[in-house]
């Protein structure tokens, strides 16, 4: 592999403003310094003081039923220490929240449109210092089984969901090439020719199934209106006689319905596992709220298209809602469990929810929700064809 290494920062809004007015000289009382940030469910600062001192900083939406160190007209402001047992601050420490405080509502103030885009918050949370690599990739396809295979446009994926299939298998692979380890969510690699490379193998593979779906990547993270891997490697298909199912957790997946209308064997699907955002931002932080996911499949069915939904894992929910959300735009719907059981239990305890991990839940969940789907005619789990091919 021939890896052309690039690192490619992802700032929400005009969250630089605020950044740029925290990091410049005289902007903090000395000797504090902003030693890095963050943007992921909410915004993190971290700042540096003298003799080791350090103090966290994060803003989340503002929301007068939180208690919270401050408010001002657009977050909830919160500190964290680090190094003590003590939750007193210093005199130091709090002349450093004055300051950020200060700094934070100036700018408030300076623009009244400053809460929709300082920073963005609630629509597509962004990441900061993610790593990207353009990798040139020895194959495309990949065979799971006679007449399927599967196929990643990327490796890695910006959306870092908290329970992904990918995160220890990518890990153990980067120590095999010997990429330093980096938290899921913070890399990608774009396998810049696999367009390319799939081309070259349609005339020679047996024509399948191909699945472009997130094993170790999302085909449509926000990269792919950068890079177009996924649809180059639809066009490709297109022209094959194979035939792709594509799944998504990402409203993207709407700029190519105009490829997707000449696609007669394609599937494609979203990944809706909760009807509750809450829920979402728990598990999911980075990926795009359920509105927008709900919003995109119901734009892939009026367009025509053969549409099917994943919520696998189940994650909870209120069972009525999403079957009545999603049940007028789809022709199948899979489930499945938790897989990542061990690695995820302190979430689901955190979040109060730790019996939605027990078999006992996962039954009785999956089979209300084959019972809402039936009552509208929609196949959960299906065997038949075409449904039998996404997973």
């Amino acid at each position: 592999m021939t890896p052309v290494a690039r690192v490619h920062g992802f700032i929400a809004g005009r969250f630089h403003l605020l950044r740029e007015r925290l990091s410049s000289p005289g902007g903090l009382p000395s000797p504090w310094t902003l030693a890095d940030w963050e943007v992921e469910q909410g915004v993190t600062f971290r700042f540096a003081g003298g003799a080791g001192e350090r103090l966290e900083v994060d803003l989340e939406r503002a929301d007068p039923d939180r208690p919270c160190f401050a408010q001002t007209r657009d977050f909830n402001v919160y500190f964290s220490l680090f190094g003590r047992r003590s939750g007193v601050l210093s005199p130091s420490e709090s002349s450093l929240l004055q300051s950020v405080l200060g700094v934070i509502r100036e700018l408030e103030q300076q623009s009244p449109a400053l809460r929709a885009t300082l920073p963005v918050l609630a629509t597509e949370p962004s990441r900061s210092r993610v790593e990207v690599r353009e990798v040139e990739a020895e194959r495309a396809l990949v065979a799971e089984a006679p007449g399927m295979y599967y196929l990643n446009p990327y490796v890695g994926c910006i959306l870092g969901c908290t329970y992904c299939y990918g995160i220890g298998r990518t890990a153990f692979v980067r120590d095999l090439g010997g990429r330093p380890q980096v938290p899921w969510g913070r890399w990608v690699d774009v396998r810049i020719n696999a367009p390319a490379l799939l081309a070259r193998e349609v005339q020679t593979e047996i024509p399948g199934t191909v699945r472009i779906s997130p094993l170790v990547t999302d085909p449509y993270q926000p990269l792919e209106r950068r890079y177009r891997i996924t649809r180059r490697c639809l066009e490709v298909l297109r022209e094959s006689e194979f035939t792709p199912v594509v799944l998504t957790r990402s409203p993207v997946v709407v700029d190519d319905l105009d490829l997707f209308r000449s696609m007669p064997r394609l599937l494609v699907g979203v990944s809706i596992p909760t009807d509750d955002d809450g829920v979402r931002a728990v598990f999911e932080p980075a990926a795009p709220p359920i509105a927008q996911r709900l919003a995109a499949l119901k734009a892939l069915c009026q367009a025509g298209l053969r549409t099917f939904v994943v919520a696998h894992p189940m994650l909870p929910m209120n069972v009525e809602a999403l079957v009545e959300a999603v049940a007028p735009w789809v022709e199948a719907v899979r489930l499945g469990p938790m897989t990542e059981k061990a690695h995820i239990a302190p979430a689901y305890a955190r979040a109060g929810f730790p019996e939605a991990l027990g078999a006992a839940w996962e039954q009785d969940t999956a089979e209300a929700l084959r019972a809402g789907f039936a009552r509208h005619g929609v196949p959960v789990n299906p065997t038949a064809a075409p449904w039998n091919l996404f997973r």
